[in-house]
């Protein structure tokens, strides 16, 4: 009996020491699969380092933004004034050659409207020395240039002459400089004396050609300027025509002593179609009665 109880005491121990081992074990595996407690110390420890290096270091300072230094704009030079053209004080009073003033023993008044297309100038009104139109070429022109208003018209009556009467219309002188207007006058002195420059050639600044809307025309085939081509079939249809298109004839015959110059069948003036119609309609003859401004003959001279 007492053999028995021994043994089952001797089995009771062995089983609660097997027990106990088993347990051990497993509490061993949970606990290597777990950070340690050492471990988890100093994982904290690290991120507490960390955060507190970021907050105790000192901020890189951000730059201070400096201004660019406005710079003054360097001034655009100003262009040295070109002193105008001033009439010369005319000492001794006008002088006429068979009706013809000089045009240097006249002091003329200077326009203040020259791109004006209707502006008035002849020996008594003067354009700007400093005046230079706008310019093109003109077609059908032996290269010559006139206003675009001007050269548009010319180009269109060309076209309407030649498909209505086939006169192929051309263009002899256009727009002159000043410098060639001097010569023009100065030249005609010596060529043709100065009774026949009075009449025929205009003085510098009194001439329409500076302008770019006077038209010295002929007809292609016979390219010079003539007295006779206003009496010709194509001088007749501009003479008839020319106003639709803004021209008129500027140095009628007979009407010297109104304009100051004596008859010129080929010099024609672009004024624009309203002026021009107007005129064409009333019969008024000349831009100098148009404006109510014919030129002074000697027997209106008074000194």
């Amino acid at each position: 009996m007492k053999r028995r109880i021994h043994t089952a005491v001797i089995a009771t121990v062995l089983t609660i020491l097997i027990s106990g081992a088993g347990c051990q074990t497993r509490d061993t595996s949970v606990t290597s699969s777990q950070p340690s407690s050492s471990a988890s110390s100093v994982s904290d420890s690290s991120s507490e380092n960390a955060t507190d290096t970021t907050s105790t270091s000192e901020a890189t300072p951000t730059p201070e933004y400096t201004p660019t230094p406005t710079l003054s704009p360097t001034p655009s030079p100003i262009p040295t004034p070109v002193p105008e053209y001033v009439e010369p004080i005319i000492e001794g009073g006008p002088v006429w050659y068979d009706g013809y003033v000089d045009p240097r023993t006249v002091r003329a008044e200077i326009v203040s409207n020259p791109e004006d297309i209707a502006v008035l100038v002849n020996k008594y009104y003067a354009s700007p020395q400093s005046y230079v139109p706008e310019l093109v070429y003109a077609k059908y022109s032996a290269g010559q240039q006139l206003r675009p208003e001007a050269a548009a018209a010319w180009e269109d009556m060309h076209d309407a002459c030649m498909a209505e009467i086939g006169e192929d219309l051309y263009l002899i002188s256009g727009y002159r400089d000043w410098g060639t207007q001097t010569y023009s006058f100065n030249n005609a002195i010596t060529r043709r004396g100065l009774d026949k420059t009075c009449c025929k050639n205009a003085y510098p600044g009194r001439s329409e050609h500076p302008l770019g809307l006077a038209l010295d025309i002929n007809i292609r085939s016979d390219p010079e300027i003539r007295d006779n081509f206003i009496n010709t079939k194509a001088g007749q249809w501009v003479l008839e025509h020319g106003h639709e298109y803004g021209f008129i004839w500027r140095y009628p015959a007979g009407y010297g002593m109104i304009t100051g110059y004596g008859v010129e069948g080929w010099h024609f003036r672009y004024v624009g179609v309203d002026v021009a119609t107007e005129m064409y309609e009333k019969g008024i003859m000349t831009l100098e009665e148009y404006y109510g401004k014919p030129q002074i003959v000697p027997t209106d001279y008074n000194e």
